[in-house]
């Protein structure tokens, strides 16, 4: 996806830690999309735009997430009450056998991989958060640089 992208959108991807941008993941999409949106403005300006695309992301991935733990949950209930009732079998004995089944393995890796995305995406705002504090200590930086170097500074 970098080939097709401006020098400068790679580079704005690169200052939040996306390297390699997937043109198959919504959210690269539309940080993409933002990013040509508000070319030309500061930095600054630009990692608010993008927060407020993962945010709209990590509410999504909040409810995918809810729900994965949610089914894989429920599964593991009902099939741990069915065996207790209709076969007899211990509780010990009936959690095993439905954590041991495959429609449990299923659950729990979509579980799982809604949980990494959802940190992920978490840990990508904190990134951003620490990206926009890294601009403005640049900025008030420069700015004492340029006060200094003014000739009328006393």
């Amino acid at each position: 996806m970098t080939d097709t992208l401006s020098p400068e959108i790679v580079e704005r991807l690169r200052d939040i830690g996306l390297d390699t941008p997937d043109p198959n993941d919504q959210l690269h999409r539309k940080l993409v999309a933002t990013l040509y949106r508000t070319q030309g403005l500061s930095l600054g300006a630009q990692i608010v735009a993008m927060k407020f695309d993962f945010n709209w992301e990590l509410r999504s991935a909040g409810e995918v997430f809810a729900r994965a733990k949610t089914d894989y949950e429920h599964f593991i209930d009902k099939k741990k009450a069915e065996l207790m009732l209709g076969d007899g079998h211990s509780g010990v004995k009936a959690a095993a056998i439905a954590n041991g089944s495959d429609e449990a393995y299923r659950l729990l890796l979509t579980y799982r991989l809604a949980e990494q995305r959802e940190r992920a995406i978490r840990k990508f705002l904190d990134t951003l958060d620490n990206r926009v504090e890294v601009w403005r200590s640049e900025n008030a930086n420069e700015r004492r640089a340029d006060a200094y170097s003014h000739p009328d500074h006393a």
